[in-house]
């Protein structure tokens, strides 16, 4: 066996390489890897959240984020970039930042295909053995993480058709994004969102119940439904933007009037009158990963700002809703 070989086989053995392919344009791709507003919603394995302390994505530039576990377990992370080629390459030196604590090289390529961008990840260790125990779960959190892209860049406002994203406002501050996994496959979950008979079982605020009046699933039809948060039924509407089964769907919420005509939020004058939904569906090991982003539309800039500062009763109300379809699904959905 000749010197090269063995060299290659000595540096195979300290790498962790994972690949993804996105139904997406490289430079998309490589700037929800390089911008610390989309980080920020899908870096790291199922379940965990991200603060993000600085990210000077450059050569040279430091990226420096604390992850946080399901259990509460705070992991600090500190990178340094050493090669940044837009929608080409991207690759840093990582570690926790802790003296003592192990580093290891990342490379990161982004490769533009008819279909999107597949994304090769590999990370160089300084040893086979160090590979060989980081492994043990950077392979399935690696899986994961990727799961989360391709969730999350489904949602973008840079992968969606403009027809869908009519009346948007330009800037995207006020976005709102959520995402749970669900341990269910991609179709079941799909079918439990999109059902009427489904939706009756799971869909609004605990407690409340929801009645199915109509359903059009197609592109202008509409889902029309009534709650009964009081001795009233309160009642709502989704007229579907897109449908590409099962991995996403776009819809415009608003509350209704007794013919289904939009009306304002029963306790704002300045909430949206509409807001749209995207959500998209990622399949891994047969469970689900549903992310979803709200968007005011026809929106004023009161309005605008009403719908940002709702974020943390958004975050409680979705959580509340997300736990209702989890319960739902483990019922066979």
């Amino acid at each position: 066996m000749s010197s090269q070989a063995i060299s290659l086989s000595a540096l195979s053995a300290r790498q962790i390489v994972l690949a993804r392919a996105f139904a997406a344009p490289a430079d998309i791709v490589f700037r929800a890897f390089t911008s610390p507003e989309h980080v920020i919603h899908w870096w790291g394995p199922f379940g965990f959240a991200n603060t993000i302390h600085e990210m000077d994505v450059r050569p040279g530039g430091v990226w420096r984020l604390t992850m946080h576990g399901p259990d509460g377990t705070d992991y600090p992370n500190l990178s340094q970039f050493t090669d940044v080629s837009p929608a080409r390459r991207l690759a840093f030196t990582h570690g926790s930042g802790r003296s003592g604590d192990p580093t290891f090289d990342v490379d990161i390529t982004f490769a533009q295909e008819r279909e999107g961008t597949r994304v090769t990840l590999c990370q160089t260790h300084p040893s086979a053995e160090q590979a060989a125990e980081i492994g043990k779960y950077a392979v399935q959190g690696g899986r994961e993480t990727l799961s989360r892209l391709e969730g999350y860049v489904g949602t973008m406002r840079e992968c969606t058709p403009e027809s869908v994203l009519e009346g948007a406002t330009e800037a995207s501050e006020a976005d709102f994004v959520i995402s749970r996994v669900f341990a269910a496959p991609r179709t079941v979950v799909w079918g439990a969102i999109t059902d009427p008979a489904h939706l009756e079982g799971w869909f609004g605020p605990a407690g409340m119940g929801v009645r199915v009046v109509s359903s059009d699933l197609r592109p202008g039809g509409q889902l029309r439904y009534a709650m009964r948060p009081g001795p009233r039924e309160a009642r709502g509407r989704f007229v579907y933007r897109e449908i590409a089964a099962p991995t996403r769907i776009a819809y415009v919420v608003s509350f209704a009037d007794e013919k289904f005509n939009p009306i304002r939020h029963p306790l704002s004058n300045t909430w949206p009158l509409e807001v749209l939904a995207i959500a998209t569906l990622a399949e891994l090991d047969g469970q689900t990963l549903l992310f979803a982003r709200s968007l005011p539309i026809h929106a004023t800039d009161d309005e605008v700002a009403t719908f940002k500062s709702g974020h943390p009763s958004m975050v409680e109300g979705w959580q509340g809703t997300h736990e209702q379809l989890a319960r739902y699904l483990t019922q066979g959905a």
